[in-house]
């Protein structure tokens, strides 16, 4: 498939952004709050525009159990030793053999944090998330009223997700982020069949872009009170849907633009969401026992250039998990190698 470079924009933004926000900072930041609260709903929607439909239900759990699940396994594998490590230091001393099972336990479950299991790697509960979003979505389009579905399942999903901020009867990490990317996911899936993100034009996406990002930010300051609970969840999902479109918008402005660096993050995003809490572990015990602090905290700007520093860090990882590892990024080692045959010819 030939990539469509307004997308890898806000792929790789999007990525950067979810490295920022996993830093620590001033938790009750505006900025900080904004763009924890919005950034996924966007990534959830260029994954549901880019989806194309899958013609059995067999055929698409078994692409998506290959590309979705076996990595959400080898990246909590991966953290598990970093886990283990990180646990001994701020404990003092070993772990028992029951506090070493807690993490498999709850990666089993799907970052289950319970009297018995904890999580691992939460930031893989998106994975989980998607790939039961791209089964749902598959089955939705196999039927006659597939778009009607997905407004209804759309519709109960932001029921659910806030019954459960209410109520908390299901305090989950992945279900509280499958609840609330299933509207984005089929928003962008219905639209990857209208004329609506096919012609660029630069001072209308500028427009559009500008005053949609104005218009969620203002509204996202009305959003933050929860005083009026039903009011409040209601305009987490108009805040972000009108970030959503800001996003797209703005990065369609820079579609003549390419950069090989974006092009490869967006290319790399699983590797990013597997592998960057490990290196923010890093860095900040490193700065800690330079500075001799306890917690270390950032200043936006200063996180920002670590996030970036990631990303960066794991450019050349991203390169050797395409060549030897595909499965990292969710492909297929046949179907890399027969589209760079198609290339050579």
């Amino acid at each position: 498939m030939q990539r469509i470079n307004w997308i890898d924009w806000v792929k790789a933004w999007c990525m950067t952004v979810v490295v920022f926000c996993h830093l620590p900072q001033q938790e009750d930041a505006f900025y900080l709050q904004y763009l924890s609260s919005v950034i996924l709903s966007s990534f959830f929607f260029v994954s549901g525009y880019l989806k194309k439909p899958i013609n059995s239900q067999k055929e698409s759990l078994k692409k998506y159990f290959y590309c979705l699940i076996i990595p959400y396994f080898i990246y909590n594998a991966i953290y598990y030793p970093y886990w283990i490590v990180k646990t001994y230091i701020e404990q003092g001393g070993l772990l028992s053999f029951s506090e070493c099972l807690k993490p498999i336990i709850g990666t089993m479950l799907g970052q289950l944090d319970s009297s018995f299991s904890c999580q691992l790697n939460g930031v893989t509960w998106f994975l989980i998330s998607i790939f039961i979003i791209h089964w749902m979505t598959d089955i939705c389009n196999r039927q006659k009223h597939g778009k009607t579905r997905m407004i209804v399942i759309s519709i109960a999903a932001m029921f659910l997700y806030g019954l459960n901020k209410y109520t908390h009867f299901a305090p989950y990490l992945t279900f509280h982020g499958l609840v609330r990317s299933i509207p984005f996911f089929f928003l962008g899936n219905l639209l990857r069949n209208t004329c609506y993100l096919n012609e660029i034009s630069f001072k209308k996406d500028l427009w559009i872009g500008v005053s949609a990002l104005v218009t969620s930010i203002l509204l996202f300051y009305w959003h933050i009170h929860e005083d009026k609970f039903i009011l409040h969840i209601l305009l987490y999902f108009i805040v972000n849907t009108i970030s959503v479109f800001a996003i797209i918008h703005l990065f369609r402005t820079l579609n003549r633009i390419k950069i090989i660096l974006v092009t490869w993050i967006s290319y790399g995003t699983m590797v990013i969401f597997g592998l960057h809490r490990i290196l923010i572990g890093f860095i900040d015990y490193g700065l800690e026992k330079t500075l001799c602090i306890s917690n270390v905290t950032y200043e936006w700007y200063e996180a920002l250039f670590i996030a970036f520093s990631i990303c960066i860090l794991l450019y050349p990882v991203i390169i050797l998990v395409k060549k030897h590892a595909p499965i990292l990024v969710g492909k297929n080692c046949s179907n890399i190698e027969s589209s760079e045959s198609k290339k050579n010819t």
